[in-house]
């Protein structure tokens, strides 16, 4: 049993779209998903985002999946203080035979999660949403204002159709086989 750890920017559907990708696709039993994010309001309204789509779109199928979160602790990787830092949070928890998913957050945290994987054996995977697909997705994600929280266990059925159509039809994931 692997686990998933994905970088976040501020679009949330890429890690879904990768978690459906290995347990429907490749058979994978992923239970835990960690999401590395930033301080960047965006990134922090993509996380809220993100609990929301699994717990309304995912859990039903997978009840077993658990979600946390790796805050990084900066804004972005914009010198090499906050790199090493990113780099910092990350140490140790990424092992052997975990994914890593690239798809979200800034060119520098996919390469430094990258790399870090590498080292440590894991394998590194990323979703691409066709342009047009993901520009409806985003202009859907800019419309909504105020976040609702909501139980982990339980999803209203009026935030399923809001939500759950946030996640790309015509995703392609590929796995670097590295």
């Amino acid at each position: 049993m692997a686990k998933l750890i994905a970088t976040l920017g501020t679009s949330p559907g890429g890690v879904v779209e990768t978690f459906n990708f290995l347990v429907k696709e490749m058979n994978e039993e992923i239970t835990d998903i960690y999401i590395i994010t930033t301080e960047d309001k965006s990134v922090k309204k993509a996380w809220e985002v993100v609990k929301i789509l699994f717990t309304c779109c995912v859990k039903q199928e997978f009840p077993q999946i658990q979600i946390a979160e790796i805050p990084s602790g900066i804004r972005d990787i914009e010198s090499p203080e906050d790199l090493r830092r990113f780099m910092e949070t990350l140490s140790g928890k990424i092992e052997k035979n975990d994914f890593v998913d690239i798809t979200g957050g800034r060119k520098g945290m996919s390469v430094a999660v990258a790399l870090m994987a590498r080292e440590a054996e894991a394998k590194i995977i990323t979703s691409i949403i066709p342009q047009s697909e993901y520009k409806e997705i985003n202009e859907r994600l800019s419309k909504i204002s105020n976040i609702p929280q909501i139980n982990e266990t339980n999803c209203p059925e009026t935030l399923k159709e809001d939500y759950c159509n946030m996640i790309s039809k015509n995703a392609k994931t590929i796995l670097f086989d590295l």
